[in-house]
Formats: C-alpha cells, structure tokens, sequence
C-alpha cells in the first residue's frame, strides 16, 4: 500500500518538477543556505515548538536531499531507492501511529526551511496536513527599504502582539489596516476573543478562497485576500458569516481579487474623450432621465476651499443641467467615522452617481460598491486599482511645469524653494514636473523641496536659513489659517510677500463632462476597451480641468512666456516628461524623442538631479502621511497640502 502512495507522490512531484520548468522556475526545492549567503542576519531567536501551517514550509535548509524533492515537497526519486523506502517507512508510521515528532527547521521572512524531518513534511503534505508541529528558529535579516523587509518587520512588531504565523501579508502597511479592523493599537496585545474570532474567519475564509480557485486565481497569499475582502465588508459582520455568505461577497468582488496583483491595473484616462454620437445617444445611457448625484465632503465650502472648488462644480451642474439632475449634499464627512451611513444613505435615497471627494473616502466607497451595484461610485483620488469604484484627479503636474518654468523666469540667484506633501503619485510628480519648468528656462537652478508631511519638519525655517525667497508653497488656501502664502509667491525682506502664479481647479468642466458620459452611455462603452483593468480619470489643460492663474505682478514678458508654453501644454505639443530625463541617480530617459508613458508619472518614485533633497522614507512620515501614502493616490488636504 506503502509503494502505491509513494507512486502517487512522485507523479505529483513530476507534475510539479514540469510545471516549474514550464515557467522557467528552479524545479527542486529552493536551499535556505544559499538564499542568505548575500544576506547580513543580525538575529536568530528560538520560538520554541510551533504548528507551522504547511503552506509555508516550502524548503530544506541545506542543499543535501533538495533534488530528492519537486517545489512541492513530493518525491522525485525512483521507486527502487533507498530514499524511496525511508519515505514509505514514514507513510506506514502515520497511518498506523500518526507522524508526532516536531521537525525542525529555520524561519526567514515567514517562510519554513527544513533543517530536520524533510520527510515527514513531504508525507504530512502528501495528506493534506494543514499544519506540521516544529521547533524554530528564526533569523532576522538587517532592515531595507525592500518592500518584502518592510512588510517582514510589521510582522515582526504584530507578532509581539499576537504570536501566530499563519497571518502574513506581503504589503507594507497592512498590519496597520489589521489593527484599524480589530480595533487595537500597536501596543495592545491581542485578547483571547479577538485572537479566536480572527482565526476562526481566516479559517472559513481560507476554505472559500480556495475552493474558488485561490492563490492560483490570484497569486495573493489568503492574508492579502482576506485583506481585500475586508475592504468591502465589515470586519465585526465577517467574523460571524457563514462560508456561504463568503464565498457570495467573494464572487461580487472576483474581479478585483483578480487585479491585485497585475502589473497594469490601472487604466489613466489622460483625455476627456467622453463624446459618443448622436446616433448611440438614442439608444443607450441613461438618456432623458433625470440623474440624482450625490456630493461627500470631508469639510465645508466655508472652512476649506478644496471642498469650495468641488461645490462650485456641482454648482456648475445643477447650472448646465438644470432639471435634469438633483444633487445631494453631504458636509462634514469623516472618513472613518461618518462614512459607511452617509454612501447607505445615499444609496437608499437612489443617488445614480456619487462623487466621493477626497482619498480617504475610498475605502468607504469600495464598501459601498460591492453592496451597492447600482450607482456608480467615483472618487477624487489618483492611480487605484480597484475596479468597482473608479477615480478621477486633474494632471497637477502640468499646472507646475508651468509655474516651474515662471520660477525659473523671475528666480534672482540659483535657489528655489518648493513645499511638497507626501511621496504620493501626484506629490512626486507635481515636484519632478516643477523642477523640469526650472531647468527649461534656467538650467543652473537648484529647486529646495521641504516636506511638511515629515516629522518634525519646518519648511519656514529650512528657506530662511538658506535666504531663499523664491517658493512654490500650498496650492490652495486653508480658509482657517491666517497664513495667505499660496501658489508661487516671492518672499520680501520686510516680512511680506507677492504672489505670483497659483494653480486653479475647475472641476465643473470635469463634472459636467463625466455627467454627460454618463448620461450618453459612454461611461459604460469604455469598459469594453480595458477589460479587467481599473479607470482612472486623468485629465489635463488639454480638457480645460486646470489652469494656471497669474498676478499683475508677472511681468508682461513672462506672461507671454507662460502663455506660450500652456497652450502648447494644450495642442499636445510640448509634454512635460517628454525628452532625456536625469534622476539624481541614473538616466531615466535617454532619448530626445521618448516621453514618459503615464503609468510612470504616476508612480515615480525618484527626483530630478536638480533638486536638492529627498523622498522621504515611509517611516519617517508622520502617522496621517503614511495613510496617503498606503492610499496611492493625492493627499486628501488637497494638492500640496491644501485644506479640505
């Protein structure tokens, strides 16, 4: 009997030997030695004896029996083989006794490698054991800023809160959204009923995943799954759903478990081709029908003028569209608190389109999506790959090109400041596209970028003490703030200072146009062209979204200028990103003639060789600047940290 389980093993084992050679993959068993041999590990810790779920054993700690072994720890040997009767040995001992023993083996960024009882893991895993008893050790690698570190330490830091393996997520922050569910912070030690409710929903969730196709559907490992189904569907609510109930919310977002981990999810719509003919105006959309459409603020027109642009363009469409749209209005939102009854309620109150105005919102409305398919869901964010919920934003980045190349015009002397937010996608880009407008028209500048979404930075300070008097500072006012330093302003000695150039918004245009795609049907014809990729809304001068405003105090030759380089923004003949590109680092683009494909703008992650200064690393931001950055998209204050 023995012999016929051990034939089966190893046709699973050449299967497994097949389909990695097929993917150009190494085809035995990856040796722990050899993948630390570059590595500096400052630690190994005893954990003691452990349940080692299965799926995370995947090696031998060294090279002596790996070629015994396929990727999957079945056997590989021949029948006749010593090895191959050992094997059986094992296999009649867990039948008749059960395989006890705890092996032993080493732990290295959450994955187990066999130092001891290779096996007894190959026949526990032939039977489907859903976990193996060992004794571990773990070795600690030196901190990176690798993503694959990152999210090993915030395992690190949860594990003294609750010691468990089985949880692990390959995203950095997403111990941090763990905790946002469990209602914790990151001192408190996980209490014997959270600690069983989590388990028992991942246990139930992991079945479902599986059952629907899993990690081969997705590549996701079941904590990053189980992750994006907490998106969309209460944690307290999930810790008491059936597995029915999981594997039908599962089945709603299935194509958003599929995006996760495409390497384009993302479509940037970088034009407002929202038109469609007469002709299919007739005959799809939402026609003559009047469209009720929902506005969420996190604050008030009186108090933030990010919210006070946004109202002036649901202004702009109650004006356009007289009685054929209803708006409704939601003040005051707070993303966390407010958020879930304010997207239920207008839902229920029938809202065909909800524009939900800030990032922070958005984890809201990808709840709201998946329980309410019928509206349509739209965010004010940038680069999300969600597609259930699509998102819209202005291209920032050429307004500061603009004033960048304004900076360069009226700069005395070789240094300008800029105030940036966070390393967000428009962030970066926004500052890489500012510094391309210096160097255009004064290529010996240096552009200063300060932080203020660092700890303990001070933009203020860091200017004065280097006298620099010309600065790109907040694009748009804090309405309760007396500080009136905005957009491009230039410093006077006697404490005062002229403005000279701001960035202006106008999302009336891009309301009225997303409303009339809607209202034609061309919303849904483009889904038709991206298949399973997420939309986002992109759109520039060319769709008259954004502007640049100037002061009397611009000199008329410079207004020229600047008029000359916007519309030529505008005919598509000049690009920002277009032409040889030199990071501090590296050249970025080598070619006149190349021009940075979007997807790169929105997630660049280096700065230009003239500026002065650097990204900031993610620990370093302060507690609200990571939740941008985990966001992926604009900060929710607004571009370069204006207020809501």
């Amino acid at each position: 009997m023995e012999m016929d389980e051990y034939i089966e093993a190893k046709k699973a084992g050449e299967r497994s030997y097949r389909e990695a050679l097929g993917k150009g993959q190494y085809p035995y068993l990856p040796v722990l030695q050899e993948l630390i041999s570059h590595v500096t590990i400052v630690s190994e810790l005893s954990l003691g004896q452990k349940e080692i779920p299965a799926d995370l054993i995947v090696g031998t700690y060294s090279a002596g029996r790996r070629t015994a072994f396929a990727p999957n720890f079945m056997p590989l040997l021949s029948s006749s083989s010593e090895f191959a009767g050992k094997w059986q040995r094992v296999c009649e001992y867990h039948l008749t006794k059960g395989v006890n023993d705890p092996i032993k083996v080493y732990e290295y960024m959450n994955r187990y490698y066999v130092m001891e009882g290779n096996k007894r893991v190959s026949v526990l895993k032939y039977y489907g054991a859903a976990s193996i008893p060992g004794t571990v050790i773990r070795m600690i690698p030196a901190r990176s800023e690798t993503r694959a570190n990152r999210a090993y330490y915030e395992y690190l830091d949860f594990y003294k809160q609750y010691p468990e393996n089985y949880l692990f997520f390959t995203n950095p922050g997403s111990y941090d959204t763990l905790r946002e569910h469990l209602n914790i912070d990151r001192t408190e030690t996980l209490s014997e009923e959270k600690a069983q409710s989590l388990r028992s929903l991942f246990v139930r969730f992991e079945q479902v995943y599986e059952a629907l196709g899993g990690k081969k559907l997705t590549n996701l490992s079941v904590g990053d799954a189980l992750l994006i189904y907490l998106q969309y569907y209460d944690y307290e609510e999930s810790t008491k759903a059936v597995p029915a109930e999981i594997k039908a919310n599962l089945e709603k977002i299935r194509v958003e478990m599929e995006m996760a981990n495409m390497r384009d999810s993302v479509e940037l719509l970088m034009d407002d081709d929202t038109k469609k003919s007469m002709f299919g105006r007739l005959f799809s959309g939402t026609g003559s029908r009047k469209l009720r459409v929902a506005f969420i603020y996190a604050k008030a027109p009186e108090t933030s003028s990010w919210v006070y642009g946004h109202d002036l363009g649901r202004a702009h469409l109650e004006e356009t569209f007289g009685s054929d749209i209803e708006t409704i209005v939601y003040y005051n939102v707070d993303p966390v608190l407010d958020i879930d009854r304010v997207l239920k309620d207008a839902a229920e109150r029938g809202s065909d389109v909800v524009f939900a105005t800030s990032p922070r919102f958005l984890r809201g409305s990808l709840r709201a999506a998946a329980q309410y398919p019928a509206a349509r869901f739209l965010v004010c964010a940038l680069n999300s790959p969600h597609k259930l919920v699509r998102t819209y934003y202005a291209r920032s980045y050429e307004a500061k090109f603009v004033i960048g190349a304004l900076a360069g015009a009226m700069v005395k002397g070789n240094d300008i400041g800029y105030v940036s937010d966070y390393p967000t996608a428009a962030g970066v880009a926004n500052l890489n596209a500012f510094a391309l407008g210096v160097r255009m028209v004064r290529p010996d500048a240096k552009v200063h970028v300060q932080w203020f979404g660092v700890k303990g930075g001070d933009p203020v300070a860091y200017f004065k003490e280097r006298g620099i008097k010309l600065i790109s500072a907040r694009d748009l006012i804090n309405l309760n703030d007396p500080n009136r330093e905005f957009g491009l302003l230039s410093l006077n000695d006697d404490g005062t200072h002229d403005s000279l150039a701001m960035t202006v918004w106008d999302w009336g245009v891009l309301y009225q146009k997303l409303i009339e795609s809607i209202r034609d049907g061309s919303f849904e014809d483009v889904e038709k062209n991206v298949g399973n990729r997420a939309l986002n809304y992109w759109w520039g001068m060319d769709s008259d979204a954004i502007d640049v405003f100037l002061s009397q105090k611009v000199p008329k030759e410079t207004v020229r200028l600047v008029e000359f380089i916007k519309n030529a923004l505008r005919d598509g003949t000049m690009r920002p990103f277009q032409g040889v590109i030199r990071a501090k680092d590296r050249v970025v683009q080598a070619d006149e003639g190349d021009e940075l494909a979007p997807q790169d703008i929105a997630k660049m992650d280096w700065l230009l060789g003239n500026i002065v200064g650097e990204v900031p690393d993610f620990e370093s931001l302060t507690e609200e600047g990571k939740d941008y950055v985990l966001l992926q998209g604009s900060p929710d204050q607004g571009p370069d940290g204006s207020s809501e």
